[in-house]
């Protein structure tokens, strides 16, 4: 889910909390927060057009850093939180190699997770992509390294890596990469197994239509066991430069077993077991003539049960249920650039793409004495998309730049029939040697998640939390300005303002018919955003490399129809991060990460969230002539990153405590063979059920 310029989020133990209890997920609460910024004495950076390409690998030599996803928050002004990426104020897509597939926010991380950070060549950074990327809004393409060194034909990497909580994680990881002449073959295995422990506090004061008040109070303890596999294979034949054939497959596998014991005025437990399959094909065609052709299948299986049995204070509940998604994607694009006379260039395409979604949930067993019982739903849901887009750009000598383009798309599903006209706008200009100026005007549309859109009802906390599906969700378009501005190839500061009329956000009702909690996703009249960011780095010899990254941000909610009640809420908040990498000793090779976060109070919807923060450490081994590393870290040292939420409004009275533990971890990773890995790509399933 996008949302434009986020704040924090409620911390993963809502996530993943409610992810395990219900099919038709609980949402966190909070997104992130974001930024960008170009870093180093020397150019570490350089313009062209409305990019800003950075040199990644020299920003994570000293880092510890072991994939590309960590990698990624080590560009200048890149801030994650609650697993999210967002740059420069702004909801931020992730790419690799410019190929834009089928895979949503949650696979894709997880894939760059997967991929050893020295894969990386360069990453590429655009505020706002020109329609030719086939999507839109903030973008990060992270361009991979393609072939082996020397006489080295085969290279590769193996990796192991222990994650502690309150339970341990484990992860194994293999890759190869095979490269000669015209081809190039590459794989990569990684398996991944353990435990997961949290908790969760609910204090509710219900009021009712009839006068009456309940206090419910509520302790809910998790327990997951996981285990899956990534695996990939792809293929690249190049008949010369700029003439490339590619196949490329992706799959995943996971399996978890999850159970929740409740106590307190809700007693009871729920055991959940599911499964997810993932298969990603792709084949894609480079022509020397600035023509690419491709087609893409993707196909998601989810099958998930679930065992609930719990006393409330109106009564029992008690099913089975079985919750099941199927999707099929396809996708077809064709597109051409032209590289006219007195550098004017020109580019247009067309992309179709088609899924069918089929879901549904059986009760094979279910008794209520708390009201209506739950009943079985199916849904069938079919969309097509047809995008035709065209754009330019033109240089004006070495100080001006320009870059245009529209996209006509028709939108077609069982709820929207329509064309929508989305135009994008850039505009570069360089008064001087390493000082750039950018602004950027654009507009999006965010499509909902498939199950969010069904009319499925599934249960947490025992019973007392209905998750719902909003069948008439509607997407939310997006209107969006920034400016950057970058001096002396290293300093930076970032506005921006966002409009998003009929924004969309799960939000928690206490119901004022029943003693009932309703989540469900809806959407509102608008939110609005405005911000300012400055990012600062700095050095002090060659032993400490800092950046500061300070950004003020003001948000506006607002809705008239939250189910009986309405909203117009604001605030103004404020975050800073400090980034710190110190060198303890040249021989030895050993580095030492110190980072640190603040935010103050922020909202969401009926929610007041308090001020968070976090201090984390890492350090970095190199040896055995650079070809292993060992990697230790601890994250969130003083346990305050977790955002205990509150809700007093209007007759809403709700607060929420999150277990918060220290995670230490350890990595090792050895290479053999010079290894450098060929490109990976990624598969969009952003809405499907995880």
């Amino acid at each position: 889910m996008r949302n434009a310029l986020l704040l924090t989020v409620l911390s993963m133990a809502l996530t993943a909390n409610a992810q395990s209890v219900d099919s038709l997920r609980m949402d966190s609460i909070m997104h992130q927060l974001p930024d960008v910024v170009i870093k180093g004495e020397r150019p570490i950076a350089k313009v062209k057009g409305s990019s800003i390409i950075y040199d990644l690998p020299r920003l994570i030599e000293k880092k510890s850093v072991d994939n590309i996803y960590d990698a990624v928050k080590e560009l200048p002004g890149v801030i994650e939180q609650n697993d999210k990426i967002t740059l420069g104020g702004l909801p931020t897509t992730v790419i690799l190699d410019g190929k834009v597939t089928m895979m949503n926010s949650t696979e894709l991380y997880s894939l760059l997770r997967s991929l050893p950070a020295n894969s990386i060549a360069k990453a590429e950074v655009m505020y706002n992509a020109p329609a030719k990327m086939q999507l839109r809004g903030a973008v990060i393409n992270i361009e991979l390294k393609h072939h082996t060194d020397g006489n080295a034909p085969l290279q590769g990497e193996v990796n192991m890596a222990l994650n502690q909580k309150h339970d341990a994680r484990f992860g194994e990881r293999a890759s190869l990469l095979y490269s000669k002449g015209k081809l190039s073959i590459d794989g990569m295995y990684l398996h991944s197994h353990g435990r997961d422990y949290s908790w969760t506090d609910e204090a509710s004061h219900h009021s009712l239509d009839n006068g009456s008040v309940h206090d419910i109070i509520s302790n809910e303890i998790s327990r997951d066991t996981e285990y899956g596999d990534k695996f990939r294979f792809g293929l690249d034949y190049r008949f010369a430069d700029n003439n490339v054939l590619s196949f490329i497959y992706n799959g995943a596998y996971n399996h978890k077993h999850g159970s929740q014991d409740m106590s307190g005025n809700i007693f009871g437990q729920t055991d959940i077991i599911s499964h997810n399959w993932l298969h990603n094909l792709r084949m894609d065609y480079k022509a020397p003539f600035g023509m690419k052709v491709g087609a893409e299948m993707t196909y998601y299986h989810n099958p998930e049960t679930q065992f609930l049995n719990s006393s409330l204070p109106t009564g029992k509940l008690s099913y089975n249920v079985d919750n099941n998604q199927k999707v099929n994607r396809w996708k077809f694009f064709l597109s051409q650039e032209h590289h006219l006379g007195n550098e004017w260039n020109l580019n247009y395409g067309v992309v179709y793409t088609t899924s069918i979604n089929n879901s549904s949930q059986h009760y094979i067993d279910a008794n209520s004495t708390t009201g209506e019982e739950p009943t079985n739903s199916y849904t069938h849901q079919s969309e097509n998309d047809v995008n035709l887009y065209a754009g330019f750009d033109k240089s004006f000598g070495s100080k001006l730049t320009t870059e245009a383009s529209v996209a006509a798309e028709y939108y077609h599903s069982p709820n929207w029939h329509h064309w929508d006209f989305f135009p994008t706008f850039n505009i570069t200009y360089m008064p001087k040697q390493g000082h750039v100026l950018q602004v950027g005007l654009s507009y999006d549309r965010t499509y909902p998640e498939y199950w969010a859109m069904t009319n499925f009802t599934t249960f947490s906390n025992g019973g007392y939390n209905e998750i719902t599906g909003n069948p008439n969700l509607k997407p939310a378009d997006e209107y969006q300005f920034q400016t950057v501005y970058v001096m002396k190839s290293k300093y930076q500061l970032i506005g921006w303002f966002n409009y998003t009329n009929n924004y969309f956000v799960q939000s928690p009702y206490q119901r004022h018919d029943r003693l009932a909690i309703s989540y469900q996703s809806q959407n509102f009249n608008f939110q609005e955003q405005g911000g300012l960011q400055a990012i600062v780095p700095f050095k002090v010899s060659q032993l400490l490399d800092s950046r500061f990254t300070l950004m003020g941000v003001w948000q506006r909610e607002k809705d008239d129809h939250f189910y009986d009640i309405s909203f117009d809420r604001h605030i103004f908040y404020v975050m800073a991060n400090l980034n710190n990498n110190i060198t303890l000793s040249t021989s030895p090779d050993i580095t030492l990460s110190v980072d640190g976060m603040i935010r103050s109070k922020a909202i969401q919807a009926t929610y007041d969230l308090p001020a968070s923060g976090d201090v984390n450490l890492s350090a970095r081994w190199l040896f055995m002539k650079k070809h292993a590393i060992v990697r230790v870290f601890c994250n969130d040292i003083f346990q305050t990153s977790v955002i205990n939420p509150r809700i007093n409004y209007d007759r809403q009275n709700l607060s929420m405590d999150f277990s918060c533990y220290r995670e230490f971890g350890v990595s090792f990773t050895y290479k053999f063979g010079g290894y450098k890995e060929k490109t990976n790509h990624t598969v969009d399933t952003s809405r499907f059920k995880q």
